[in-house]
């Protein structure tokens, strides 16, 4: 007889081959039961969040471009549509890390019973002498380097959470008067 992992006793003649499935099932429960208890985290700005399940029901941008000739080269405005099954706090931060940036989000909950997050960015450019040039406002790195994805980030005092989104469209730009 040989002896194998767990202890399990094997015939090389597999007079009992019922220990090995058995075994194999045994051993694969065990490593689904630990990876099930072991919740994905997210290192966002120093901070470990869990990251949760949800689904939003949009996730779009839209540029706005100055009217006048300035140092704000656009400002782009991000909208999340999440479902009122969630149960979210209004009274907590919320950020949307994308781009290795963190974009402060406003919350509010809808008459229709949806949840809608927003926020901008603005995009800034170099601009020849005598033009009106805005002081500069840039959002804070999130230490996170994101190509595709994006997350909506709930911060409390204790706690930190990270939604992933579903990918973003863009709705088309407005070119101010």
């Amino acid at each position: 007889m040989k002896q194998y992992l767990f202890g399990w006793c094997v015939n090389y003649r597999m007079k009992h081959p019922h220990h090995m499935p058995i075994g194999l099932s045994l051993v694969f429960t065990l490593i689904m039961g630990i990876q099930g208890c072991n919740t994905p985290r997210l290192a966002v700005a120093g901070q470990s969040c869990a990251v949760e399940e949800w689904r939003a029901d949009e996730f779009f941008t839209q540029d706005v471009l100055p009217g006048m000739e300035s140092n704000l080269r656009k400002q782009r405005l991000y909208f999340v549509v999440g479902s009122a099954e969630a149960d979210f706090n209004d009274q907590s931060e919320w950020l949307l890390a994308m781009d290795s940036v963190l974009i402060p989000m406003r919350v509010r909950f809808e008459e229709s019973g949806a949840w809608q997050w927003s926020g901008s960015r603005n995009f800034y450019q170099p601009v020849r002498e005598g033009v009106m040039s805005m002081d500069e406002v840039l959002p804070k790195t999130s230490a996170l380097v994101l190509s595709e994805a994006a997350y909506l980030i709930q911060r409390d005092a204790n706690k930190c959470t990270a939604m992933a989104l579903p990918g973003v469209r863009h709705v088309g730009t407005v070119a101010m008067p």
